[in-house]
């Protein structure tokens, strides 16, 4: 007995240090077993098969003769389209993913990015393959064309069997999800058209991401023309890009100070490149939170920034200011700014007056109508002449003359073509500058 006491006791710091090994082990292994990450995709459309668990079920099972179906693009996203029809009581068209768990344990949040047609869809979750008209839905408000990345927290979600809501039954439970999906029954007949890039699963974590400068503003409910018009003039995803930009931000109601008409008239695609001029305005590289300075536009004309007493931009007042966006920042104003009229040179009002005949000639000629662009070429030579004449040189003056001269006795196809070349040469004589 003495002995075993003896082999213990000279065992027992061994002992001690193989268990404090265990216990730390198994402690740093439980400690550092990987936390679930705060985003969990759950489709990614423009990775091999992630259409595959999809399918479409419409209005037919109930009689009637909507149309919708799915099918992924050439760009990686699932296109869920159709045609919504209201005969025969139906009106709803919907696709959904089989049945499969998704492992969204842990998670609180469905997220998705998407572009639509303007519709209001649902979003669709389903803990259950056994019964297929129950389940839980939010909607989901789309922009006409716009790329919105949208966030909706599971305790949003409703209940809903056959249609109806059934108030008694509470959220979804995420680790028992096992089908997502959308729906349109907005009761408006027609074709639609939703555009899904990807949806995943997110933790709450107490920082909600911030949206671009895009979503940011209509998230806000109050820049509907500011958004219009940047769709109007292509510079969407200019705006969603990833920045740093800074953008001041005219309200509907800014908008609705312009003169009447202005605002249509700013969104005719004839007037494309002026709107865009104008919204570029409102623009400025790099993240600047208020403070004095003149920054230059992306238009490329400088704005005057004040900030104090009363804070404004080019006179403008400042709203609210340093609204933060994922890719920028958002400053509020009170009215619209309009780029300063540029003060055109001689020499710049000249070659205007060229490029702009050649690009109204050379459609008319190659549509065989000679005459007319021989006509546009002539009156463009007879102005830079009359109201031009401190921009040209006593050559090019000469060359013009001799052309005007010489087109007078020819046929139209080769009076378009002497007044062509004689534009021609002025503008080059004019330069670029």
């Amino acid at each position: 007995m003495k002995h075993i006491l003896i082999l213990v006791q000279s065992l027992f710091p061994a002992l001690l240090l193989l268990v404090c090994l265990v216990t730390t082990s198994n402690g740093q292994a439980e400690n550092s077993a990987p936390a679930a990450p705060a985003v969990k995709p759950i489709f990614d459309f423009s990775k091999p098969g992630a259409g595959k668990p999809w399918t479409s079920i419409n209005d037919n099972v109930m009689g009637g003769i909507s149309k919708g179906n799915f099918s992924i693009t050439s760009k990686g996203t699932l296109r869920f389209s159709g045609v919504l029809s209201l005969e025969n009581r139906g009106g709803f068209a919907s696709i959904r993913t089989k049945p499969a768990n998704l492992g969204l344990a842990g998670y609180d949040t469905i997220a998705l990015r998407v572009r639509g047609d303007g519709r209001r869809y649902e979003l669709n979750v389903r803990t259950s393959s056994l019964f297929s008209a129950a389940m839980y839905r939010t909607s989901i408000q789309t922009q006409k064309g716009v790329w919105q990345e949208i966030r909706v927290p599971l305790k949003e979600f409703e209940y809903v069997a056959f249609g109806k809501r059934v108030a008694t039954v509470g959220p979804p439970v995420a680790k028992r999800i096992l089908s997502v999906g959308f729906t349109l029954a907005d009761k408006k007949a027609g074709p639609f058209q939703l555009n899904v890039a990807w949806i995943r699963a997110e933790k709450d974590d107490g920082k909600k991401p911030l949206a671009d400068i895009v979503d940011t503003a209509m998230a806000a409910g109050k820049f509907k023309t500011l958004v219009a018009a940047a769709q109007a003039a292509g510079l969407v995803d200019a705006l969603k890009g990833k920045g740093p930009l800074t953008l001041f931000a005219p309200t509907d109601a800014a908008f609705a100070k312009l003169p009447a008409g202005t605002v249509e008239t700013l969104l005719k695609p004839e007037n494309r490149d002026k709107l865009k001029a104008i919204l570029t305005y409102h623009v400025v590289a790099g993240k600047r939170l208020l403070g004095e300075q003149r920054p230059n536009s992306l238009q490329g004309q400088a704005l005057v920034i004040s900030a104090g007493g009363a804070r404004t931009v080019n006179g403008a007042k400042i709203l609210a200011a340093d609204v933060q966006a994922s890719n920028g920042v958002i400053h509020v104003i009170d009215r619209v700014l309009l780029p300063p009229e540029k003060e055109v040179s001689p020499k710049q009002a000249a070659r205007d007056i060229i490029d702009l005949a050649i690009r109204r000639g050379v459609p008319l000629f190659n549509e065989g109508q000679p005459k007319s662009c021989a006509s546009i070429y002539e009156l463009a030579a007879e102005s830079l002449l009359k109201s031009n004449p401190s921009a040209l040189k006593s050559s090019d003056r000469a060359i013009l003359k001799a052309a005007l001269k010489k087109a007078g006795g020819e046929d139209d196809t080769e009076k378009s073509w002497t007044l062509r070349g004689a534009l021609d040469a002025v503008r080059k004589s004019l330069g670029t500058r």
